[in-house]
């Protein structure tokens, strides 16, 4: 199975030289959104696909494009429930991200959450009389750092540029003007998580600090609460023998080895299915979401190389 994502990430807030939407051909680049996540690779597959003579393969080739990956693996979890039903279970898969044509066998889990604190608005002159939905949430953003410097120290892979799994409040809001205790705040947080790591362990100790801020909220205004809801949730890819073969198959066709990444891709899903995911693809992912995104043409034209001979053997 060949898999890639159609969606991209927005261009609001950057500056583009380029129109974004459209690809702009410039010697030996092309620009757009997307080009590098992971519209090239689509192009590959679509090429030789194309030109492939099914009755010449031995197995089955399935081509899965998914939809709303970059907010949270979305599609692909229908697409597996269709697989699941039909009884399709591919022998290997190959998630195009961007890795310069490297096959990478491990990434990071990922869970997103939001923390939602709702506390009772006061004059600041009188502020001892509300809740202060903002500095609860301050006091929880600081339990997430602190955790965050813990797993710095706890678990390490030294095949991650980052190794160890991390943990980042990434958005903060709060308040309507300068005299005014907040009634409510609202922040963001990110936890990247490696192979192995449990994640509710490493959640569980903010949860326990949540329900002792919430209870000594509510000795003082009992509306008060902390909602901590996860927004997002993909398992790490963990390196398995089951993917020798086809690690074997991409490097004789032409790919190389390469590294564990810290970004988090569909692949951790393919895999908890049963399915052996390798994440393998052209471009480099310094590029993905930036303005004025590019990939090199030769870079799609060595990953169309690698997959044809993939697929003639």
């Amino acid at each position: 199975m060949l898999s890639g994502h159609t969606d991209v990430v927005p261009v609001s807030g950057q500056n583009w030289s380029r129109a974004p939407f459209a690809v702009t051909e410039e010697v030996d680049r092309l620009y757009g959104r997307g080009v590098c996540d992971m519209k090239g690779y689509l192009a590959a597959v679509l090429a030789v696909v194309e030109r492939i003579d099914a009755r010449t393969l031995s197995l089955p080739l399935h081509v899965a494009f998914t939809y709303d990956e970059e907010i949270g693996c979305l599609g692909v979890r229908g697409l597996l429930r269709d697989l699941a039903n039909e009884g399709i279970r591919p022998a290997a898969c190959i998630v195009g991200e961007p890795t310069s044509m490297k096959v990478v066998r491990a990434h990071k889990g990922r869970h997103s959450w939001r923390c939602t604190v709702q506390g009772q608005a006061a004059h600041s002159s009188t502020a001892g009389l509300g809740v202060n939905a903002a500095e609860v949430a301050a006091r929880l953003v600081a339990e997430i750092s602190g955790q965050a410097l813990h797993l710095q120290t706890s678990n390490r892979d030294e095949g991650f540029y980052v190794p160890y799994s991390t943990m980042a409040t990434c958005r903060i809001h709060s308040g309507t003007a300068t005299n005014v205790i907040p009634e409510e705040a609202e922040f963001d947080f990110d936890l990247r998580y490696l192979p192995g790591v449990e994640p509710e362990m490493v959640l569980n100790p903010i949860h326990l600090r949540a329900r002792a801020l919430q209870d000594e909220m509510q000795s003082r205004v009992q509306s008060s609460r902390i909602k901590l809801e996860r927004r997002t949730e993909v398992p790490a890819l963990v390196p398995e023998n089951s993917t020798d073969d086809i690690v074997t198959r991409i490097v004789k066709a032409g790919g190389n080895l390469g590294g564990h990444v810290a970004y988090t891709t569909e692949g951790g899903l393919y895999q908890a299915q049963g399915i052996p995911t390798v994440v393998c693809g052209p471009g480099d992912i310094a590029q993905a979401h930036t303005a004025d995104e590019f990939i090199l043409k030769s870079e799609i034209g060595a990953c169309e190389a690698v997959l044809a001979r993939l697929l003639s053997n």
